[in-house]
């Protein structure tokens, strides 16, 4: 074979080894945009849900109202993480606020949340911190009073999951969502009022409630997270 004919050979294998590595890059790349757009999706979906909750409501949240842990404490400390269900006890109390400067503001109280851990969630009225509490709640203890009444906006005829009434004010277009993602949208029937007196502060017109946590032996420990929201507006 003469050296012309052989180079030229060459510069093929060469061109088509190139364009075999061109093509696996390619794909390599395809592989990682992929996983990152199924981690971005949820992110953004949540983000999303977050931002049109008062208009799935048809509900304007107003600035002038704000959420809060306990007796006045950061929001951080609403923290449901450490719930262990393996105990004898299956439930758990968790008090927050609602509080503003401004006296006699009406709204609603809204609760959006998962169901991939089986937990069931009630709202209840309690008083300021008191001396002779029935529940305790970092470090304070507060009265459980009447049931907050209420609605679920989009509970599916189980009883359990969400029906897909929101689900393109929750995640827009993307359809690839597991039943147990999709929210259960939860509102008050009446508007709550906050009181004429300010709190022992002596700073804020405050209301509190008591966000009751309940669950079976069907639910165990593991992996499976939440995503629970509290609203008032």
């Amino acid at each position: 074979m003469s050296q012309p004919a052989e180079e030229q050979q060459e510069h093929r294998k060469q061109k088509k080894d190139w364009k075999q590595e061109r093509r696996k890059r390619r794909a390599i790349w395809a592989v990682v945009l992929t996983a990152l757009a199924l981690l971005a999706v949820p992110v953004l979906a949540w983000l999303y849900m977050q931002r049109s909750m008062e208009t799935i409501t048809e509900i304007k949240k107003p600035d002038i109202l704000s959420i809060k842990a306990g007796d006045m404490q950061d929001i951080e400390q609403l923290e449901l993480g450490t719930i262990d269900v393996s105990g004898d006890q299956k439930t758990k109390d968790v008090v927050f606020c609602v509080y503003s400067a401004e006296a006699r503001k009406s709204y609603y109280l809204q609760l959006a949340h998962t169901t991939n851990i089986g937990f069931t969630y009630s709202i209840y009225k309690t008083s300021s911190p008191t001396q002779d509490g029935d529940i305790t709640y970092l470090g304070k203890q507060y009265k459980k009073g009447e049931s907050l009444p209420g609605d679920y906006l989009n509970l599916a005829t189980d009883g359990k999951h969400a029906t897909n009434a929101y689900h393109n004010n929750t995640y827009g277009e993307y359809k690839n969502v597991q039943q147990a993602a999709e929210p259960l949208y939860w509102k008050s029937n009446v508007q709550e009022t906050l009181p004429k007196k300010k709190d022992a502060s002596g700073e804020f017109y405050v209301n509190y409630y008591i966000l009751h946590i309940s669950w079976d032996e069907t639910v165990q420990n593991n992996k499976e997270t939440d995503m629970i929201y509290l609203m008032a507006g």
